[in-house]
């Protein structure tokens, strides 16, 4: 998945987790369960009725709902997704590498639209800290569960 690196506002992540990489996968990859990890994530779950064919889901963030699609999946290596929320919309993926005792994960976002355009520097930090969040927690989930 490209990055634009010409967005308003661009962002990277990354982090070593103590969990080998289909461990790691395992926990971003079912949306469902998100909001039992994630503290920002209140609800989660495919929009999509069968399982083999789910592309499409939809995640709440406080009190900001995204409507989102898979646009990359390749397992256990990377996922990524486009989400849509109002006048903004962005994209996020996770990349993996690593063996059966570490996963290197690595987050990109990022946002587009109108908000992003106005309010870049007011949003960004909020932004950077929701990123730095998702690998904190996906470490934490794997790291304390067997």
């Amino acid at each position: 998945m490209e990055i634009n690196r010409h967005a308003p506002i661009v962002l990277r992540h990354e982090i070593d987790v103590f969990a080998p990489p289909e461990k790691v996968w395992m926990w971003i990859a079912q949306v469902e369960f998100w909001s039992e990890w994630h503290p920002d994530i209140g609800t989660a779950y495919w929009t999509d009725d069968e399982p083999q064919e789910r592309r499409g889901f939809k995640f709440g963030v406080k009190m900001f709902r995204f409507t989102a699609r898979l646009h990359v999946y390749d397992e256990p290596y990377e996922i990524g997704w486009q989400a849509s929320h109002l006048f903004s919309s962005h994209r996020q993926v996770f990349r993996l590498r690593g063996d059966y005792r570490q996963t290197a994960l690595t987050s990109e976002a990022w946002y587009e639209g109108r908000i992003a355009e106005m309010m870049s520097e007011r949003l960004r930090e909020p932004l950077d800290q929701f990123g730095q969040t998702w690998l904190a927690a996906l470490k934490t989930r794997n790291e304390s569960a067997p």
